[in-house]
């Protein structure tokens, strides 16, 4: 007696991949001509997918389908049949559920290839990470590691909210000056409270690869890719309680610090959330994250720069880059507007 198991319900947007598992279960223990089938709520047949005339009895398999039907809920199975032309005695299929198509990722991709091969030709150091609102990200050098400078801030906030999951009278005033002003003796001070230790564990808990701790929040290292994906996720690590508070200081930053990213994507309608650090020492260094949200859209961008021959020339990279991402030309009077 041989059966095959359709190993589980899935679901699907229409027209991405899906993966199925399935089982053919049989004593012998033999291999099997197999064929995925696909039918609709009516009982007729949408799609016959080849999977191989050797497929093992015994062990689980995975196939992949794209679901290129409309939406709507359908069941398949697996069927088999030998070389003699005997199949299965029993076929156990499992639900397929087909939602509508996801809306097209944003920033596009023709925008998002721009973007990276413009950045990648700036003078200095500089490295590029974009998570798209589906969540892929790109970038050029984007494991790269530059000093996080005030950028860090954001991750003190994160470990600041998790350890004070209320609001607390006496440090909230600090954290907020620490993001809005960006004021270094505030970061200090959240520093004291929450330890290089708390700064870690957000390391780890956004499972960033490139982090490295430094003797305080001000040399600790950071890429341009694990930025981009900490704020791409950054709610998802504060505390529910204390997510509106976040959301206003990221947004609430001081305007004489909203060149970059913001200088581009203010004036397109993206409300910003984000950080910015700099260093002025031997080399300018500017270093920025955010994500933007319009339209229930969101998608964010780490943008890092180094060797610059002056702060305005990292201005320009941040922006030209942002904007590229939005469809707008990094011309010198695009550029020439600093601040959003």
């Amino acid at each position: 007696m041989v059966s095959t198991v359709a190993l589980g319900a899935a679901t699907v947007h229409r027209d991405e991949a899906v993966s199925l598992r399935y089982r053919i279960d049989d004593p012998a223990g033999r291999t099997w001509a197999a064929t995925l089938e696909v039918l609709d709520g009516e009982g007729a047949r949408v799609k016959n997918l080849g999977l191989g005339a050797a497929v093992t009895a015994g062990k689980v398999h995975t196939v992949s389908l794209r679901a290129g039907f409309p939406k709507g809920t359908y069941t398949w199975a697996v069927h088999v049949h030998d070389e003699a032309g005997a199949a299965e005695t029993t076929a156990t299929p499992a639900r397929l559920t087909v939602q509508a198509p996801l809306p097209p990722a944003f920033p596009g991709a023709k925008a998002v290839k721009a973007a990276l091969s413009w950045a990648g030709q700036r003078s200095g150091d500089v490295a590029v990470a974009v998570v798209d609102s589906r969540g892929h990200m790109k970038g050029v050098h984007e494991h790269a590691r530059f000093t996080g400078a005030s950028l860090v801030k954001a991750m003190l906030l994160v470990a600041y909210l998790r350890s004070h999951p209320k609001a607390d009278g006496s440090l909230d005033p600090v954290a907020t000056k620490m993001i809005e002003e960006s004021d270094n003796a505030s970061a200090f001070t959240i520093e004291g409270v929450v330890g290089l230790s708390g700064l870690k564990k957000v390391a780890a808990l956004a499972r960033m690869k490139d982090f490295r701790a430094g003797g305080s929040w001000l040399d600790a290292q950071v890429s341009a890719a694990d930025q981009a994906r900490f704020f791409y996720d950054y709610l998802d690590y504060v505390p529910s309680s204390r997510r509106a508070f976040a959301r206003t200081l990221l947004s609430g930053i001081t305007y004489m610090q909203h060149w970059g990213i913001p200088a581009a994507a203010g004036p397109e309608g993206w409300r910003t959330f984000f950080k910015g650090g700099w260093l002025y020492l031997d080399n300018v260094l500017m270093v920025q994250a955010a994500w933007m949200e319009k339209g229930g859209v969101k998608w964010s961008l780490a943008v890092m720069t180094d060797k610059n021959p002056t702060k305005a020339y990292g201005w320009d990279t941040q922006k030209g880059t942002a904007g590229l991402l939005l469809g707008k030309q990094p011309t010198a009077a695009y550029l020439a507007r600093v601040l959003e």
